[in-house]
């Protein structure tokens, strides 16, 4: 249903999903900001599907099917068939899983990896052979290269060790050593990498935990525990809640699972009130958190609120679907929400259009957003998409000016800049064409301002305003 969906959804690339396609086109062991696991699966997947908007996106659908499975094995293991049935709903119905599986996000293969480690340390726990010991070592490994979160979870088992005699006596294998540290060993190759581009996603990772400093954030708290409600679904974030308060009346199997979500959620939270996590970086601790609920929910043999909060993300499913669908014509209280994911096609048409009849083979985006959307919908024709280079002493502030930078290359040809801002100082010799204003929604609009720049230009323009540009 949710690939069907896909198919049927009207909605534009946002930046990122767009940045992640052009990864795809030049594969390597790590890209600007994320490690490279989701362009690997974005590669694989064009061969046989294509390079459309669904075809991006259905790597992430994919992996959080598997990702229910995952936690449906779990489940059985530690509770037998009617947990597993509650767990495995309970991520297919989670709001959390019903958004992230339509975008192409690092998120998805993420949890993906963390369920399938989760999974095997069980096994593990169980006496499980040779084979599960592969599979934490992959997962492990294959986790880093998706996100660096991944990392959460070997600070989640030493602390498993700590409230479980089981998976402590595990933890004492030297096969799951050399698991683990074959896990690390997989995602070596990014660290290489790193090292030879300057640490760039290394230093891109810190400088968004670091922001502008921490300082008490009471809202931003609050508005952060609200989310991880909203995507587990508030049914089951309820029922862990419950769970931690009574954290010595649970079994062992149920404490494994505490270990393997609270310390995550706990640090994030208060992260969240100096100021400095978004919502989706506890997301890893929901995986043993469905695991939990079901666990849970077949224990108290409870009925009618599991089964409540699996028709709130029945109907949050439906919403989406429906909306995704009808996103060019889509309001809600008198916003159009879908207004991000609008408007980059038929800017890229407008913008070819132009290029086509000023003789112009190279189109210069001011912003990352213009340039992602840029490079993934003008796939399809000769123009290259640019954008000024970084500051003479100033490091690249985002991958396209690390990759896709104006060079020697671009010279004696002139280029058409798309900028958003009206006020912006061209360079010098450039001249104004007529902006481009395109549909986002049924009054929403998109406008850009382009100039023909001249080949030889040396100097970017004036930047934009921080109020006046679209987000980076």
């Amino acid at each position: 249903m949710r690939l069907i969906g896909l198919w049927t959804a009207r909605t534009d690339l946002y930046v990122d999903e767009a940045q992640y396609w052009a990864w795809s086109q030049h594969l390597a062991w790590g890209y600007f900001s994320k490690p490279p696991f989701l362009a690997w699966m974005i590669a694989a997947t064009e061969p046989v599907c294509g390079s459309t908007e669904a075809c991006v996106r259905a790597p992430a659908t994919l992996s959080w099917a598997a990702t229910a499975l995952a936690v449906s094995a779990t489940a059985a293991i530690l509770g037998g068939r009617k947990a597993a049935w509650w767990a495995g709903l309970g991520v297919l119905l989670a709001p959390g899983a019903a958004f992230s599986a339509r975008i192409a996000s690092t998120d998805a293969p993420l949890l993906m990896f963390w369920a399938l480690a989760v999974l095997a340390f069980v096994r593990l726990r169980a006496d499980g052979g040779r084979g599960w010991l592969a599979l934490l070592a992959v997962s492990l490994g294959l986790g880093l290269l998706s996100k660096y979160a991944m990392v959460y979870l070997l600070a989640c088992l030493a602390i498993a060790a700590l409230v479980d005699p089981l998976s402590r006596k595990t933890l004492q294998r030297p096969a799951v050593w050399l698991a683990l540290a074959a896990g690390l060993l997989i995602f070596s190759p990014n660290l290489v990498w790193n090292t030879l581009n300057g640490a760039v996603t290394f230093q891109h990772t810190a400088d968004n935990a670091r922001g502008e400093g921490l300082a008490l954030d009471i809202g931003s708290g609050l508005e952060f525990i609200a989310a991880q409600f909203l995507l587990a679904g508030p049914v089951t974030m309820a029922v862990v809640a419950i769970a931690a308060a009574r954290a010595p009346t649970l079994s062992r199997d149920q404490r494994l699972m505490l270990a393997l979500s609270l310390p995550v959620l706990a640090a994030l939270t208060v992260l969240a009130f100096l100021g400095r996590a978004h919502a989706n970086w506890a997301a890893t601790a929901l995986i043993a958190a469905w695991v939990l609920s079901g666990l849970l929910f077949a224990r108290w043999r409870l009925r009618i609120w599991p089964v409540a909060g699996l028709m709130v993300g029945l109907v949050f499913q439906g919403l989406l679907l429906v909306g995704d669908a009808q996103a060019d014509r889509f309001t809600l209280f008198g916003s159009e929400p879908y207004q991000r994911v609008r408007g980059g096609a038929a800017l890229s048409e407008a913008v070819a259009a132009r290029a086509r009849a000023e003789g112009v083979r190279t189109v210069i985006a001011e912003t990352r957003t213009d340039a992602a959307q840029l490079t993934y919908y003008l796939r399809h024709t000769a123009l290259k998409v640019r954008v000024w280079p970084a500051p003479p002493g100033q490091g690249p502030e985002h991958y396209y000016e690390m990759a896709r930078a104006l060079d020697a290359s671009d010279t004696g040809h002139p280029g058409l800049l798309v900028t958003a801002c009206p006020g912006i100082s061209p360079v010098p010799g450039a001249r104004p064409l007529p902006s481009v204003t395109v549909p986002t929604g049924p009054t929403g609009q998109r406008v850009r301002h382009l100039f023909v720049v001249p080949g030889d230009a040396e100097s970017r323009p004036t930047p934009c305003r921080a109020d006046a540009r679209p987000g980076r």
